[in-house]
């Protein structure tokens, strides 16, 4: 089995994001066959990225939060399991065969129902005494018949549990009765003499068979006859061991782990345990092994490859327990840190997509329509089709390329594409200001900033009060510095600019913005990377 690569851009996924994902997670599985690499989101998808997957017919990618190790990502120890109905012999003969000494105990579905260890068995090995051990343990025939392997000679195979006594034939009393139920255990040499005639069992064990062929049968027996090989010492020997575990198998209290679980809960959980050895099982309750607490060393990381992000506030929780492969991005070189070399891609152009295009190039690897029109779309998004001014010769010669393979005409796709995600209408405010939602940090200063694309400011400006108030809303819950949101229109050629928070003055040094007012209209800005961080950086240190 391949081990998986998770493939993903920033939270709040944009169509840059997210095409590029599932871009570079086609390149890598035609040109690496040692990984299968899983393109992954770490939000929903806005309504132009969702625009864009209907119109290739491409599903969207699974959405996470975290990767943090789960139990699955451990070395689970594969192990026997037994049922209750499993002989006391044979369970200790398959405890003994494992790592530690307890093993899994499971129902008529295969399904964990408990766990029984060497301790719990000993004290039933205590009272194996007397007559009725096997009736009081409710022994079913099948394990005495295959743990003393008896073969059925003559009458009827016993079902069931075993219901009456069992009577070794040396310790029959003087005028002691006898019924159907009980089971009477003898020599063969003892039959044969016709001692046992006239004892009303429903069951005779006969011992010492050396030539079954040569047994002969009185016309006269009622009962069915069991026979085996073995000695009637050895059978006494074990005869008790055939007794189910199922009266010290433990159930209550019991402690186990599913392979869904995160490292994390495991270890919190095992901490407050006394034991040492816990059953692991599937979402369908089926045993996939054990584990211990020294196995909690032996953690391997999920791995995973960064798209158009290299910042840790924009990427996916608990990063630093990732095993990251390589990053691809267009942005400035933030704060991810790794514990060992990677491959490092970053490029002064608009687009991630044209990044991941030019690698296709260079491995030689030939794209088809699906993939060029994804990439394409993600270039004329994040180029705002080419006005932006991010936007470089690289980013529209990769795009005529790939319209010409995908077979549209760029202006006219890119204005279906850019009208699908400027559509606001039926959001909500908080559903505006996360459509795509990046976090800085300036100096001291912890910083939202977040851009929607419209083409309607009439309509934005009718829930502009709403925006307003969940902007304060973030600020205060998440204890963030300054909220920007860029309300971005291409048709209008410029961008409103939004901003709340107590270090609002770090906007009104920047873009002169009056301390009585929340948002100015900026004409030419379309880029929040290249026309309004580095302005908002630069005002922070002042």
């Amino acid at each position: 089995m391949r081990e998986i690569v998770y493939i993903f851009g920033h939270k709040n996924p944009d169509t840059d994001s997210t095409c590029s994902a599932i871009a570079y997670a086609n390149l890598k599985n035609q040109i690496d066959s040692s990984h299968e690499y899983v393109p992954v989101l770490l939000g929903e998808p806005n309504k132009e990225t969702q625009f864009v997957l209907k119109q290739v017919d491409h599903e969207v990618p699974k959405v996470v939060h975290h990767l943090k190790p789960h139990v699955t990502d451990l070395e689970i120890n594969q192990v026997g399991f037994v049922k209750e109905a499993t002989s006391i012999k044979s369970t200790l003969e398959t405890i003994v065969t494992q790592v530690g000494r307890s093993i899994p105990v499971v129902g008529v579905h295969e399904h964990l129902i408990g766990v029984v260890s060497i301790s719990d068995i000993l004290p039933l090995y205590m009272s194996m005494e007397g007559q009725n051990f096997l009736k009081d343990t409710g022994t079913p025939y099948s394990n005495l018949i295959s743990e003393l392997s008896l073969e059925v000679f003559y009458g009827k195979k016993p079902t069931g549990n075993v219901t009456g006594r069992i009577i070794l034939f040396d310790d029959i009393q003087e005028e002691e009765e006898f019924c159907k139920k009980d089971i009477l255990f003898c020599d063969v040499k003892t039959y044969i003499s016709g001692k046992t005639e006239g004892i009303e069992v429903g069951l005779l064990v006969l011992a010492n068979i050396v030539d079954k062929e040569a047994l002969q049968i009185d016309v006269k027996e009622t009962r069915s006859i069991l026979i085996t090989d073995k000695s009637l010492c050895a059978l006494l020997k074990i005869i008790n061991q055939t007794a189910p575990i199922k009266s010290v198998v433990k159930k209550d209290n019991l402690e186990y782990f599913s392979t869904y679980e995160t490292i994390e809960d495991v270890k919190r959980n095992m901490l407050t345990s006394k034991f040492r050895r816990f059953p692991v099982v599937d979402e369908n309750g089926f045993i996939k092994g054990m584990i211990s607490k020294g196995d909690l060393f032996e953690t391997r990381q999920k791995k995973a490859i960064l798209v158009d992000h290299n910042e840790k506030g924009q990427s996916i929780d608990g990063i630093e327990d990732i095993h990251l492969m390589e990053v691809i991005d267009h942005h400035r070189v933030a704060d991810i840190q790794t514990m060992g070399p990677l491959y490092f891609r970053v490029e002064p152009v608009g687009c991630t997509s044209t990044i991941v295009a030019k690698i296709y190039e260079e491995k030689q690897v030939k794209i088809d329509k699906k993939m060029a029109k994804i990439m394409l779309s993600a270039i004329l998004s994040d180029t705002l089709l080419f006005k932006s001014p991010t936007s470089t010769e690289v980013d529209e010669g990769m795009a005529n390329k790939l319209a010409k393979i995908a077979g549209v005409d760029i202006q006219m796709y890119g204005m279906q594409l850019i009208h699908a995600g400027a559509d606001l209408e039926g959001l909500t405010a908080m559903e505006i200001l996360t459509t795509d939602l990046k976090r800085f940090t300036f100096g001291d200063n912890r910083v939202i900033i977040a851009q929607t694309n419209t083409s309607d400011f009439d309509g934005f400006f009718k829930v502009y009060d709403e925006v307003l108030q969940a902007m304060r809303n973030m600020s205060d819950d998440q204890e963030v510095d300054l909220v920007v949101l860029l309300v971005t229109d291409v048709v209008m050629g410029g961008t409103e600019l939004i901003a709340v928070g107590p270090a609002k003055w770090i906007v009104e040094q920047a873009f002169k913005v009056q301390s009585t007012e929340n948002s100015i209209f900026l004409p030419n800005v379309f880029s929040r990377k290249k026309q309004v961080v580095p302005n908002l950086m630069k005002a922070a240190k002042l």
